[in-house]
């Protein structure tokens, strides 16, 4: 069941070059809707990956969105999205909102979806 589907623009890149490993830093902002919840990202939005020189890395998202749960309550939400390069990702979500508590026990992952050529992050439960 999709949970959440958040919606990314990228405003920037750092990057850090060793003599075996590249380390990016993408800030984003954005948006995020949803059955259960409705925002916008926060400003401190980053998404940092690692890269050896074959490829293989591991890439970890944190951010905040404030926002509406679907109780109509305003509340907050912190997602830290964690993935190896090229795969499904693992969240984990915390949230002050009573109604949404369960997200952060669920069985949760994410899949990244390119439509337009804009990253859209798409969060489900996984059935156990």
């Amino acid at each position: 069941m999709e949970v959440l589907r958040v919606y990314v623009n990228l405003t920037g890149w750092l990057e850090v070059t060793s003599g075996n490993r590249v380390v990016k830093m993408l800030p984003f902002e954005g948006t995020c809707d949803g059955p259960f919840f409705k925002g916008t990202i926060l400003q401190g939005g980053v998404d940092t990956q690692k890269t050896d020189l074959e490829g293989n890395g591991t890439l970890s998202a944190r951010y905040m969105i404030d926002g509406v749960d679907c109780e109509g309550n305003n509340c907050r939400m912190f997602i830290e999205n964690n993935a190896k390069t090229n795969s499904t990702t693992t969240p984990t979500i915390i949230t002050d909102s009573p109604a949404l508590k369960w997200l952060e026990t669920a069985n949760l992952q994410g899949r990244l979806e390119f439509p337009d050529g804009k990253l859209n992050i798409v969060i489900e439960t996984i059935e156990d």
